[in-house]
């Protein structure tokens, strides 16, 4: 039994079934980095110690960081578009949100 689970393992792990695309991998790779670091916030929220907030926050930056690397690979593979707001846009919305202060 334990040889055919070690095949199985090897099998799944050499991509046997899996057919997801670089960019299904990176969006995934993406999620999970977005994921990763709305938990690592709130333990860093909710950290009592102060040595241990200071870790979290340290992590969270460095998750940030890979969040970063891994749009910015997709940006330039043409896997995540991204539209630039013009200065109306952005000064329209500036105008809607100082209205409501």
């Amino acid at each position: 039994m334990g040889q055919q689970s070690g095949q199985q393992m090897q099998s799944g792990m050499s991509g046997q079934g899996s057919n997801l695309s670089e960019r299904e991998l990176l969006q995934l790779a993406l999620n999970e980095a977005k994921y990763t670091a709305a938990a690592v916030n709130t333990f860093a929220l909710e950290s009592t110690n102060d040595t241990l907030r200071r870790d979290y926050l340290t992590i969270l930056g460095d998750v940030h960081s890979q969040e970063k690397q891994i749009f910015d690979l997709m940006q330039q593979k043409g896997y995540y578009n991204v539209k630039n707001a013009s200065p109306q846009e952005i000064s329209q919305v500036q105008s809607k949100f100082s209205q409501g202060q």
